[in-house]
């Protein structure tokens, strides 16, 4: 098996890392490696991740659910259709003295159509007209055969319980708040989305920056190793220089590729978040970060970054939401505890017509007498009518199912408003945090540049030996650096607003 090494490049602060057969060819391929590698933003890497990340889009997906439950919500005051038809035969046996038969016979057949709304006030409501055709052998009908039509108007309008706007519409309202939430725990989950792949990203921009000071530090080794075996050969030094500059090349051998397998972990971490597959060419290509960017970077203090979270977060906005649907149920629940009284009334107009009858001892007669369009005309007349008024009182003794559920959103919403508290301590907390990182890691920076100043002094008088001390103090400022923009971008995340930071609006889907 050919063990293969591993080139890397800088160019202008970037890290490529590229698989190479042979270390000769290293010299005549960087121009080739950096026409390949493809510079990967952290804006472009965001905007991906929230575009692709298929966690995001599980998420996504919960905001059309909570529409299309708004829409359920809206058609209980939908207008409703109904209809039917009916066919009806009976042949009972009778006992009436005056009958020819000795069963009473009747048929009938019929329809009925009609519309059925309620309004959000409460008022139930329902316009119907019933029609029938209907035969009979009875000895006293004058009609054979009977049509008749009916039309019917009524409503039902509570008084107490179940009155009013705000109680109809309880649940419509809770489920638009609910979509309201949906959609900022989407945010939510975007912004966390965003925070994590910004984490990462400066982890392999740092993680790259290390595997080539690693890489430099070994060949520093491999010099020096190289130095004491020629001054060994001439006599000048004695065996155990060499025997501690070829352990100090194995030490550098293992740094490298624990380095190296922080980079390759890392850019498989980065491709994860941002939904990388096989299809896509970053999938196997190789790609750079940009710079890191350095310390010379404003932010808000903290009495700002609190006022812009309490505003930004989406997660404080969602927990606000769920004390608001709380409300919606306390009012609702209170409304519950009222006796029911409801006001019922009943408008109709009838119209009767029918052929006229043969009998044994003569011809039946009826005013009524005509065909199903007379009974029709006589309906629209309102030759026949009634209505109905009446009011209909109920209370269950005790109500103690409607108390005990007032008592619970009482209740609930005291939970709500602690969470809500919670979670701006919380807020305040990761803010706190967020600025401690930024300002120590400023801090870092200026005691590593300093570092760095005074190994690059001393370099020149030990070259060799302790030039690696430069590169340690390199390491420590790059991971200060690193350190300072992860903590920005912890801070842009607790105030909910570090994908605006980048102009990037995570897309809410719309329904049909």
């Amino acid at each position: 098996m050919m063990l293969q090494c591993i080139l890397l490049v800088s160019i202008t602060s970037f890290l490529v890392i590229f698989p190479l057969s042979n270390p000769a060819l290293a010299q005549e391929n960087n121009k080739d490696i950096s026409a390949k590698a493809k510079v990967l933003t952290l804006q472009s890497a965001i905007a991906r991740g929230i575009q692709h990340n298929l966690d995001l889009q599980v998420e996504q997906l919960n905001i059309p659910i909570s529409r299309e439950n708004v829409t359920v919500e809206k058609a209980e005051f939908d207008p409703v259709i109904e209809m039917g038809i009916s066919s009806l035969e009976q042949k009972t046996p009778t006992a009436i003295a005056f009958s020819d038969d000795d069963f009473d016979k009747y048929r009938e057949t019929g329809g009925d159509i009609g519309i059925r709304k309620k309004f959000q006030f409460g008022l139930e409501s329902k316009l119907s007209f019933e029609t029938n055709r209907s035969i009979n052998n009875s000895s006293v009908d004058a009609l054979r055969p009977q049509y008749r039509n009916i039309v019917f108007l009524n409503f039902t309008q509570p008084l107490l319980r179940d009155f009013g706007t705000n109680v109809n519409t309880a649940k419509l309202r809770m489920n638009q708040n609910l979509a309201s939430q949906t959609a900022e725990g989407y945010m939510d989950r975007a912004q966390r989305i965003g925070e994590e792949i910004e984490l990462i990203y400066y982890d392999l921009a740092e993680a790259r920056e290390i595997l080539r000071y690693r890489i430099e530090s070994r060949e520093l080794a491999r010099n020096l190793l190289k130095g004491n075996k020629e001054k060994f050969a001439a006599g000048v030094v004695p065996v155990t220089e060499v025997q501690e500059a070829e352990t100090a090349m194995v030490s550098r051998d293992e740094q490298v590729i624990f380095a190296r397998q922080q980079v390759e972990t890392l850019a498989n971490q980065l491709r994860d978040l941002l939904g990388i597959r096989p299809e896509d060419t970053l999938y196997k290509e190789p790609f750079i970060t940009e710079e890191i960017p350095g310390e010379k970077q404003t932010f808000p203090d903290l009495e700002q970054t609190l006022a812009i979270a309490l505003e930004k977060r989406p997660d404080i906005q969602k927990q606000r939401r769920v004390i608001a649907n709380q409300d919606i149920k306390l009012e609702y629940y209170a409304n519950q505890k009222l006796p029911r009284l409801d006001l019922k009334t009943t408008l109709g107009a009838n119209g009767l017509s029918g052929g006229e009858r043969t009998i044994s001892y003569g011809t039946a007669s009826s005013s009524h007498e005509g065909d199903y369009m007379d009974s029709l005309s006589r309906m629209s007349e309102a030759d026949g009518h009634e209505w109905y008024a009446g009011l209909r009182f109920s209370y269950p003794l005790g109500n103690r199912a409607s108390q005990a559920r007032y008592r619970r959103a009482g209740l609930e919403k005291r939970q709500a408003v602690y969470r809500l508290k919670r979670l701006e301590e919380t807020a305040e907390k990761e803010i706190k945090n967020s600025l401690v990182t930024v300002n120590r890691s400023l801090e870092r920076i200026c005691v590593a540049e300093r570092t760095e100043e005074l190994a690059e002094i001393t370099l020149a008088q030990e070259m060799e030996r302790l030039k690696d001390s430069v590169i340690q103090a390199r390491i420590r400022k790059t991971s200060a650096i690193v350190d300072f923009n992860q903590g920005l971008a912890n801070l842009y995340r607790a105030m909910g607003i570090n994908l605006k930071r980048y102009d990037i609006v995570a897309d809410m889907p719309l329904t049909s």
